[in-house]
């Protein structure tokens, strides 16, 4: 414990500043929207909320038969991890596929003007 803080508080707070601090970067380069710049606000918001209030979560770990929040929150954490994950899997996929249509194209094409070239 260092002063009134522990110390994964202060990591927490130091990963929570600069995840934001990225986040912004990137609205203000318009590489994302302002509802994503909200959204993880929110985010980080709940997320430092918990580590300063993690009792707070106790009783609602009890409607779900946990007995701690913080296992709750921990639980909850991995299991969005893994639903991100998967969402991200998909994604990379479709992208694959449609990568894999747009060469196969080209390449019908670029045959197509080669035939065309020879036979003149």
């Amino acid at each position: 414990m260092i002063g009134p803080f522990r110390l994964y508080q202060i990591i927490l707070i130091i990963v929570a500043i600069i995840t934001l601090l990225f986040i912004y970067h990137r609205l203000r380069n318009k590489k994302t929207t302002p509802a994503t710049f909200a959204l993880w606000i929110i985010a980080w918001i709940v997320i430092l909320f918990f580590a300063f209030k993690p009792n707070v979560s106790d009783p609602l770990a009890g409607l779900f038969g946990i007995g701690r929040g913080i296992d709750l929150l921990l639980i909850g954490g991995l299991l969005l991890s893994l639903y991100m994950n998967f969402r991200l899997y998909i994604k990379f996929d479709d992208l694959n596929q449609q990568i894999n249509e747009l060469v196969r194209a080209l390449a019908i094409r670029d045959e197509l003007i080669l035939d065309d070239e020879e036979d003149e």
